[in-house]
């Protein structure tokens, strides 16, 4: 493909892996997308964590699990991409800020204002990350970009945000904090 440098989309727990690819290498982001990124254990009430014990493929949101098998028709292969994700999350370990300071790749970071990840969260990583933007927008977890559990008939949230990243993603590199 011969692609030096790329823009990252990473929505939760994409959100954090587009994180430490930021960390790792650098060289290779030109810009990242964070949509409700996690890099801290206390940027989700305590009870998310209790709940990520006790997750089972039988509560996953059955929007997901149509999704996956829509695409690839391997009940085997959803459990295991679930307990995956779920042992990645209960073990998750914060990023230290060191680590997260280190991104220059301008960034643009966007949660929901009844998001899983608190406001508090997304306003420490925009503090963090010297070439950030932050938008906080009304909704729920993943709402702002159309995520398939929160899509609702009268959802104008993604007719916003779209415009939005992909003016970001047009913007020259000169805005650094």
């Amino acid at each position: 493909m011969n692609i030096d440098k790329a823009d990252f989309f990473g929505f939760s727990n994409g959100g954090t892996t587009a994180v430490q690819i930021a960390i790792r290498h650098p060289k290779i982001v030109n810009k990242i997308i964070l949509g409700s990124a996690l890099c801290k254990r206390n940027g989700v009430p305590v009870q998310f964590w209790d709940f990520m014990k006790n997750a089972q493929l039988s509560n996953m949101p059955e929007p997901l699990k149509e999704a996956y098998l829509k695409v690839s028709p391997n009940s085997k292969g959803l459990k295991v991409m679930h307990d995956k994700d779920a042992k990645r999350m209960v073990n998750f370990k914060d990023i230290p800020d060191k680590e997260i300071e280190s991104i220059k790749a301008p960034t643009l970071i966007i949660i929901a204002d009844k998001d899983i990840i608190k406001p508090e969260h997304a306003i420490e990583m925009h503090r963090q990350i010297a070439n950030s933007e932050l938008a906080i927008i009304p909704g729920v977890h993943g709402e702002y970009i159309g995520e398939i559990t929160t899509l609702k008939s009268n959802s104008k949230e993604a007719e916003f945000v779209i415009p939005m990243i992909e003016s970001f993603l047009d913007k020259p590199e000169s805005n650094k904090k």
